[in-house]
């Protein structure tokens, strides 16, 4: 896959931390009852069983625990790594499977989502759930998981429809629950452009703050279906790279469920990401120092906001957060002159400031992060690595019970020198056994199976 964004980000990154005096931005088993005929006597009469209703999984969505706690999950990047994370914590992962081990399988050169039934039928007989995505709607020339050209405008539009339909009709030949997500790390790593600027949605973050255009040049009341879809959008006061954030998870839930059918896809919220509190004072610096600074903060609240991002509890079943626990060493990160360490607390602290955000617009829907890593720069076995993960999945746990799932980051060794951060814990390091320890501590909290929309688990999965 291709992540060039994130030498962007990285390039950006030292320039950003010079300024810092103190922390950096952070960025079972379903039990079948088996009922043998009843033996017939002379002098009884014989009793017929209704059969066992069949599930419709192609009705079905993943819903949360019922008993709370988290569905466990982990990435695979590199052949093997769930079955290294499920080594270290001794328990089986209930998202994500190695015959598909993330969203970005099986984009063709020129951008097109394709989808490999078998591979998703073995994840499903494997008894994991998978995700999805159609075009990444991040709409800078490099994206690689949609066509050259895209924006979210021509998407509304109606301009990729053709297409969007035969992906639709692979996920339909599958037809089972799934995650479907319609991009990544919006406000993290895909911030440079948010949803697009501009009359028609092509420019950049920098294009907006340079020219003083980021709020009024996004119309949706011009798009088909408008009064229907994209009421409550359109406010001139809100950030446009957001408002076509927010059109377009509306967008996508309209032709796949609403006119597709696709009811099995579990619609999520691109992984938003946790920053550091005051993150965009700092990201002030990332642009020339002739800027309107005064424009420019405005823009960066109103895009950094959550409440402008959300599409709407219509358009949502899970809001999930991107959140990495992450140090900064100068060896790793050329232009840094010392290494920042940052405080679990203070992480902590930017995942309560999106939390209060959260509940806010979403009391109700379940959170899991759909990012999700603890590491300590490149080290495979490191006590401070362990001392994250046990204080941070403690604090998790105990302080908020709507976060019902994650899914852990791993690494490639092509993204190193841009990011340099090892997320995979693998058994018989200090990362492994403190993941072990805290799984073996709180055995009800941390689940390996997921329950579907009919109040059932998953029929393949044993915990």
């Amino acid at each position: 896959m291709k992540l060039s964004r994130w030498q962007i980000a990285m390039a950006l990154l030292p320039i950003t931390l010079l300024g810092f005096q103190e922390a950096l931005p952070i960025a079972d088993a379903q039990g079948q009852l088996n009922i043998k005929p009843a033996r017939k006597s002379p002098n009884t009469t014989e009793q017929t069983l209704a059969p066992s209703p069949t599930r419709d999984f192609a009705n079905l969505k993943v819903i949360p625990h019922p008993s709370g706690g988290m569905y466990i999950g982990q990435y695979e990047w590199v052949e093997g790594d769930i079955a290294t994370f499920e080594a270290a914590g001794g328990r089986k992962t209930a998202l994500w499977s190695k015959h598909r081990g993330s969203w970005a399988n099986d984009y063709d050169e020129s951008g097109q989502p394709h989808f490999d039934t078998t591979a998703a039928n073995r994840a499903w007989q494997e008894g994991k759930v998978i995700v999805v995505q159609a075009y990444n709607v991040h709409p800078a020339p490099d994206e690689s998981e949609a066509p050259p050209g895209f924006t979210v405008d021509k998407l509304l539009n109606g301009q990729y429809d053709s297409d969007l339909g035969r992906f639709a009709a692979e996920l339909r030949q599958f037809g089972k629950p799934l995650f479907f997500i319609t991009g990544r790390e919006p406000n993290g790593v895909g911030a440079d452009y948010f949803g697009g600027f501009g009359p028609a949605g092509d420019k950049s973050l920098q294009w907006a703050v340079e020219n003083k255009r980021g709020f009024a040049e996004f119309d949706p009341s011009r798009m088909p279906n408008a009064s229907q879809l994209y009421r409550n959008i359109g406010t001139p006061q809100v950030c446009d790279g957001v408002e076509r954030l927010k059109a377009a998870q509306r967008y996508y839930y309209d032709f796949f469920v609403r006119r597709e059918g696709l009811k099995f896809l579990t619609f999520d919220t691109m992984g938003w990401t946790v920053r550091q509190a005051n993150q965009d004072e700092y990201d002030l610096s990332d642009f020339p120092g002739n800027i309107d600074k005064t424009y420019a903060r405005r823009l960066l609240q109103s895009c950094h906001a959550f409440a402008n991002f959300y599409p709407g509890d219509e358009y949502a079943d899970w809001v999930s957060l991107t959140f990495y626990l992450l140090d900064y060493y100068a060896k790793d990160l050329p232009g840094l002159t010392h290494d920042y360490v940052i405080p679990v607390d203070t992480h902590m602290k930017s995942l309560d400031k999106v939390m209060g955000e959260v509940k806010l617009v979403a009391p109700k829907k379940p959170v899991f992060f759909m990012e999700f890593g603890f590491p300590d720069g490149l080290r495979q076995d490191s006590s401070w690595a362990a001392k994250k993960i046990t204080q941070g999945l403690e604090r998790i746990l105990t302080t908020y019970p709507q976060i019902q799932g994650f899914a852990m980051w791993s690494a490639h060794p092509s993204w190193m020198s841009y990011f340099p951060w090892d997320c995979l814990i693998r058994p018989n390091t200090q990362q492994g056994k403190a993941l072990k320890a805290t799984f073996s501590a709180n055995p009800q909290k941390f689940h390996s199976c997921v329950y579907l929309s009919d109040g059932k688990l998953h029929p393949n999965c044993t915990n």
